[in-house]
């Protein structure tokens, strides 16, 4: 073969997926510089290097952290995927990243990574919904911080404590520890809500799903009120 193109398995090499992801992505017009040579797809090198490199890593930590961050919010800046394919964890978790290279040059390979470094430690997929995020030993941020929710195509095994399949994962990905800790904080409140789990495994539209997050958000953990300047000693005993 021409050593300007590469071949399917070279590409899902590089890549960190599976072959059957790259497939998937070639059928979805995911990959523009794929070619079709003597019938077999090919993928100029100059071009993947250039994708790669487009991607980014991770960025470094915000170091303002942004105490007020929410589920809701961080949600609409990620995104909402619908018929995640996968016959196992890393085939699904291959697929759901794979659909992202245009989300803030993510590095789904150093993602996955990260992630499966925490998944290795506990499984994280409980009530058939599975919320992941990168491990404390392979910290990732991103510049903003954003969830990814994905819906399954099929229940999945994930390797769950309570031996449910997943239908539902959730990806945190944070700017920083503090907002990371918030939002896993938050979600994990959000999901000991039974409603709020089968309201989450009706696939709601993105719209219906970001008000879902939101009004359950703001019932359960309401933001706090801002502090309103007291009266002062002097103020108070001179009768102002």
């Amino acid at each position: 073969m021409d050593r300007m193109f590469m071949s399917i398995r070279e590409f899902a090499a590089k890549m960190g997926v599976s072959e059957k992801t790259i497939y998937r992505m070639l059928n979805d017009n995911q990959i523009p510089f794929a070619v079709k040579i003597g019938g077999q797809w090919r993928f100029r090198i100059d071009a993947v290097d250039g994708w790669l490199a487009g991607q980014g890593g991770g960025a470094p930590a915000t170091e303002e952290a942004n105490y007020k961050i929410t589920v809701r919010a961080a949600l609409s800046k990620g995104s909402v995927l619908y018929r995640i394919h996968g016959d196992n964890r890393d085939e699904a978790l291959d697929e759901l990243l794979a659909t992202l290279p245009h989300t803030g040059g993510l590095d789904t390979v150093g993602i996955k990574v990260a992630i499966l470094a925490q998944e290795a430690l506990a499984a994280s997929c409980l009530h058939g919904i599975a919320c992941m995020r990168p491990g404390r030993n392979a910290p990732f941020f991103v510049a903003e911080s954003l969830i990814i929710l994905a819906f399954l195509e099929k229940p999945t095994d994930f390797r769950a404590r309570d031996r449910q399949k997943a239908e539902i994962v959730i990806l945190v990905l944070a700017a920083n520890e503090v907002e990371e800790a918030i939002l896993d904080t938050h979600l994990r409140r959000l999901l000991m809500e039974a409603d709020f789990r089968a309201a989450l495994k009706a696939q709601p539209p993105r719209r219906e799903l970001l008000e879902l997050v939101q009004q359950t958000e703001d019932r359960l953990l309401p933001p706090v009120a801002a502090k309103k300047p007291g009266r002062t000693r002097a103020a108070a005993s001179s009768g102002a």
